[in-house]
């Protein structure tokens, strides 16, 4: 379905049910400017309803995933643009990204650097080229961090290590990154590819309902009590014993067979 659109900023598509997003704009570095961004939440808002994905790729053209926000344009606006702007933009990406019911892989091939970060930590798996660097970047311009940086980057390193790469505004090495816990693998580069393809096609090979559900609760958990999470978690996990995924997945294991996962 994502084929049938037209974009001036990114490319997509559908491969063996897993949607690849290339973001391609090689000589700005992938900026995410007002027209990336929107073009993003509105393929993500595509890919939510086609059925025919289960499980998406996103990654950049060139030297850089994302090497942050387009700064040309950011003295052309006014006081009440760029907090219309930021606030806007920064909502419509998180939603967009977090409640996807369906996997995210970023797969990170150079600079994920200030908003580039952001993107990287919106997504559920992250995947490295070893030439890839990371960096929160925005003090360096006299910024914050913006698109939910400042919430998920503490939950996700930690609060000391969050306040270091803000603070300095360095950018890391991919070891570093995974050493941090910013990303899940770090893969040779001319591996990188081939990594990346494997866990888009493991993701997609799992079951939807289960998935959709497992990302809604973990998103869900970073903001409540466990006695909140138990009793949603009973609500949930009666839905899905009852599913078809759920059948399918025990009768495979009592028949020593690879499920298949509609």
């Amino acid at each position: 379905m994502c084929m049938e659109m037209e974009y001036k900023c990114i490319q997509c598509e559908v491969d063996n049910r897993v949607a690849k997003i290339t973001m391609n704009v090689p000589e700005k570095m992938n900026a995410l400017d007002a027209r990336m961004s929107e073009e993003l939440v509105a393929i993500m808002d595509v890919i939510e309803h086609d059925d025919n994905v289960k499980a998406v790729i996103l990654t950049g053209v060139g030297k850089a995933f994302c090497a942050g926000g387009d700064v040309t344009i950011f003295p052309k606006l006014t006081l009440e643009q760029s907090i219309h702007a930021v606030r806007e933009e920064g909502r419509s990406l998180v939603a967009a990204f977090t409640k996807l019911p369906k996997p995210i892989i970023a797969a990170v091939n150079g600079y994920a650097v200030g908003a580039g970060l952001s993107l990287a930590l919106l997504s559920d798996i992250v995947i490295s080229s070893e030439k890839a660097y990371f960096g929160a970047a925005f003090v360096n311009i006299g910024l914050i961090p913006d698109v939910g940086q400042l919430y998920f980057l503490p939950r996700l390193i930690g609060m000391q290590k969050a306040k270091e790469l803000v603070f300095t505004g360095r950018n890391i090495d991919a070891q570093e990154a995974y050493e941090m816990g910013l990303v899940n693998k770090v893969v040779e580069q001319d591996k990188f590819e081939e990594a990346v393809n494997k866990m888009g096609q493991l993701l997609a090979s799992k079951p939807a309902l289960s998935m959709a559900s497992s990302k809604a609760l973990l998103h869900q958990s970073l903001d409540m009590g466990v006695d909140e999470l138990i009793e949603i978690e009973g609500m949930t996990q009666g839905v899905c014993m009852q599913s078809e995924d759920c059948k399918e997945g025990i009768s495979a294991f009592m028949n020593k067979r690879k499920p298949n996962f509609k």
